[in-house]
């Protein structure tokens, strides 16, 4: 996971505030209760994240050269990677 939860709660509460200013919905359960929903959708979406960018990683490393990390070729390799991954997952971004 690559951010906190402290910044999971904050981007939680925009989520609900936005909602609820705009008038996009109405609560059929209490504000805390959805704020918690949305960090664990959050927090889901990010571990998937995770997942994705490890198995690109992988397959980076698995090459018989070595590829320096951060090299213009690794970073061509890690999104072309990613994005075969997440498309094959259905992950959309």
């Amino acid at each position: 996971m690559r951010i906190s939860e402290d910044k999971m709660a904050h981007l939680a509460t925009r989520v609900v505030n936005r909602l609820w200013d705009d008038d996009l919905i109405d609560f059929k359960m209490t504000e805390g209760r959805l704020m918690q929903e949305i960090r664990a959708i959050l927090a889901e979406d990010l571990k998937i994240e995770d997942e994705i960018s490890n198995e690109a990683i992988a397959r980076i490393e698995s090459y018989k050269r070595d590829i320096p990390y951060g090299s213009d070729e690794w970073k061509i390799l890690y999104d072309r990677f990613f994005e075969e991954i997440a498309t094959r997952r259905g992950y959309t971004f």
